[in-house]
């Protein structure tokens, strides 16, 4: 309840019970204030315990309603007071119950007064129920919006916390796939080379001990020494172009070698600039730079007949920066996002990054992604 409903609720007990007395001559005043009184200390009971008993509501309503028959004036308000104190509390199908209770009472203790007081506390009547009732209805909107938003924001979190995590795992996985690499080269060179190079030091060490004796015999074993040697060099030469991968691997998802094909098959005008200080990224941000850049392009020769395309990549500690610009036709703003850009967005939401598409001079779209370095 709001601090404002209390003094209303008291205010249309009191004012017309004051009011009235001046409208009504009454017999006995101190028995006319005491009911009011009493029916303030209901009121206040009801405040005070919130009792939301519907026998307590009922007293108060036919106790409001014996006060208005009996006093007349304009006692009838006391309604209004009473219809404060349950619409917002009550279960709504018994709030219309009530409604109409306090309704037909009230036309009952109307008896005897004027028609245009019948109409008038009708109208008053009917219209404080209307807008008290959509008020409710505003207020359960409002909760279930809130409570909506609520779970929005903690749905968010989970997102963004399961995003990181999975981050984090990629990265694990990376580490773990390169400590694997790593220690099976390690046994690789221990196993075959590292024992093929101990055992040639071994011959050549028994070689020169009988060379000076037996030349033939030392020449022989120096001269298997030196295939040996041979076959080790190249062991280690396929070890090392074992660490490194081919060519093909390494320009997969290269930014200049999509740039080169694209300018060789459609013969458009490709420029590249960079700022900022370059760093390797991880293979999901180059992923996600090679694909959003081919789309773009496309889009930029397919739809907007572009002959040049400005690529600006922003090398930032935190983040990087890849803008698409052309000089194409610019498509209108309700064709902007099509299934090519929806999957843009959706690669570069799914590590954390943004898309923007900028629809003014130059037809632009903007990829930032986070480097979490």
């Amino acid at each position: 309840m709001t601090p404002l409903l209390p003094i209303s609720r008291y205010a249309l007990i009191l004012v017309p019970a004051i009011a009235s007395m001046y409208l009504e001559k009454y017999s006995a005043y101190g028995t006319y204030v005491f009911f009011i009184l009493l029916l303030v200390w209901m009121a206040e009971l009801r405040r005070i315990t919130r009792l939301k008993s519907a026998w307590m509501l009922l007293l108060e309503i036919g106790f409001g309603a014996w006060l208005s028959s009996q006093y007349h004036g304009i006692l009838f308000m006391l309604f209004y007071s009473t219809l404060l104190s349950y619409v917002h509390n009550v279960n709504k199908h018994l709030c219309y119950y009530f409604i109409a209770i306090q309704l037909l009472l009230l036309n009952l203790s109307l008896h005897g007064q004027p028609a245009s007081y019948y109409v008038m506390a009708n109208l008053i009547f009917i219209a404080q129920s209307m807008l008290l009732l959509h008020m409710r209805q505003i207020e359960q909107n409002r909760e279930e919006v809130e409570l909506l938003y609520d779970q929005l924001r903690r749905q968010h979190y989970e997102l963004d916390e399961a995003r990181l995590q999975l981050m984090d795992y990629a990265k694990q996985v990376e580490n773990i796939t390169q400590t694997d690499e790593r220690n099976r080269i390690s046994r690789d060179i221990h196993d075959d080379l590292g024992h093929k190079l101990i055992r040639l030091k071994m011959m050549m060490e028994a070689s020169l001990r009988i060379l000076p004796t037996q030349q033939s015999k030392g020449m022989e074993m120096l001269t298997s020494v030196k295939d040996q040697l041979t076959e080790s060099m190249e062991m280690l030469r396929t070890t090392v172009r074992r660490l490194k991968p081919d060519e093909d691997s390494l320009q997969t998802y290269s930014l200049d070698r999509l740039i080169e094909d694209l300018t060789k098959e459609n013969g458009i005008a490709i420029e590249v600039q960079i700022t900022g200080m370059p760093y390797v990224l991880y293979p999901s941000l180059a992923f996600i730079l090679y694909r959003n850049a081919q789309e773009a392009i496309t889009n930029a020769i397919r739809h907007g007949s572009a002959s040049k395309v400005d690529i600006q990549l922003s090398y930032d500690p935190k983040q990087i920066t890849m803008c698409v610009s052309n000089n194409g036709h610019l498509p209108a703003a309700s064709s902007a996002k099509g299934i090519g850009m929806k999957g843009m967005e959706e690669r570069s939401k799914l590590i954390g990054g943004q898309l923007f598409v900028t629809l003014q001079d130059y037809y632009s779209v903007t990829t930032v992604l986070p480097t979490y370095r």
